[in-house]
């Protein structure tokens, strides 16, 4: 049966490749396993917690708090941040302050299908805006021509890994608060980027923007979708997001928040967040060779993407039919929330498919294998988009 990849949403894809004997090369979040002193570390602290009779959770927070603040710079203050259990719950937040918001709201794209959905589910109207208008250089005078209430931005950016520069973060905040634009920065994969390595809140409560960040453990982290998402806004928005999240839950469980400050508290080489970058680029470099290919990289070499984009051309529904028939899960590429505006024949991702690199290397090199094998039984080769 031929798949009909326009009637799933990326996130009714990702669930079949839960299932005990399939090869997950669907979703982004970190698969591969902890170091065994990972392990240790996060058995030291379940036992410590389910032997303590009176845990401090504040103690947990803070030190979570200060773990994450190592990797990307930014300070997470108790006042103006806000802890969850994924980025999606951050950003259903967000979406619901910003009902108040008056003007259409810009969504970055591509950018994964579910991000979209959770604003327009709140009743906004969103204006799709192409990636090439903000990365890698904004083009201030087609926002301004928008008239936009407020502007989502996913940088580094699922699933095309741009990056986003200090300076263009700066001209960008800048930007916001000048035409008095609520600007979020969905920065959940930033840990793979030094180069945002920075309190991006700060520096706009120093300009007078109005701005949230949301930051997301478990796309570096591999803890089995145990995660955490930080939400953290601009002095002026503070409050009310504080509100909306205490109506959403009271707190985030301490045993996740101990076992995660555990495995970021090491911000050094071999850390978890070091080791990630490590698995990601050790994979893509088998993708390469697997397939002769060569991916194409930001100027900063320093990233490192943690997903890959594989063309398989106009066969890619059966190649797709041909994974699944192997046991191996994978996303189509045109499920993405694209700029529908661009004029183009087709979807941009409608011969494509999305490939995640944090993956062990016997299971990747497994998947890699049956990808070979279904891509040769319709007589599809892949390349690199």
């Amino acid at each position: 049966m031929k798949a009909d990849s326009s009637a799933y949403s990326l996130t009714e894809h990702e669930w079949p490749a839960l299932a005990a004997g399939t090869i997950n090369l669907a979703d982004a979040h970190a698969r591969h396993s902890l170091s065994s002193d990972s392990v240790r570390r996060v058995s030291e602290v379940t036992q410590n917690l389910l032997a303590d009779n009176g845990p401090d959770y504040f103690e947990a927070e803070t030190w979570f708090r200060d773990a994450l603040t190592r990797h990307t710079g930014q300070q997470y203050p108790v006042r103006s941040s806000y802890l969850t259990y994924s980025a999606s719950i951050a950003l259903d937040v967000i979406a619901k302050h910003l009902r108040s918001v008056r003007g259409p709201i810009g969504m970055l794209t591509p950018t994964f299908d579910s991000v979209p959905a959770l604003f327009a589910r709140s009743g906004l109207d969103l204006l799709p805006v192409p990636e090439d208008r903000i990365l890698p250089d904004c083009d201030t005078g087609f926002l301004d021509s928008l008239g936009l209430g407020a502007l989502v931005v996913i940088a580094p950016n699922n699933p095309t890994g741009a990056t986003l520069t200090p300076d263009q973060s700066s001209a960008l905040l800048e930007w916001a608060a000048r035409h008095d634009v609520l600007l979020v920065l969905d920065a959940s994969f930033r840990m793979f980027d030094p180069g945002l390595k920075l309190d991006l809140v700060e520096m706009a409560n120093d300009m007078g923007a109005d701005v949230t960040t949301v930051d997301d453990t478990g796309k570096t982290i591999p803890l089995h979708d145990t995660k955490v998402g930080v939400l953290t806004a601009t002095r002026a928005l503070a409050r009310d997001l504080g509100s909306i999240c205490t109506d959403v839950l009271l707190n985030v469980s301490e045993l996740n928040i101990r076992m995660l400050a555990a495995l970021l508290e090491d911000d050094g080489p071999q850390g978890e967040a070091a080791r990630a970058r490590t698995v990601a680029a050790a994979n893509q470099t088998r993708l390469e060779q697997r397939f002769g290919l060569t991916l194409d990289l930001p100027d900063d070499h320093a990233f490192q993407r943690s997903v890959a984009w594989l063309h398989l051309g106009p066969d890619r529904d059966a190649v797709i039919d041909a994974c699944r028939a192997r046991l191996v899960q994978v996303l189509p590429g045109d499920r993405f929330y694209w700029d529908r505006d661009r004029g183009d024949t087709e979807n941009p991702g409608s011969q494509c498919i999305r490939v995640p690199l944090l993956r062990d290397k016997d299971l990747f090199s497994r998947g890699l294998d049956a990808l070979g094998s279904a891509l040769r039984s319709v007589e599809t080769p892949g390349e690199t988009v």
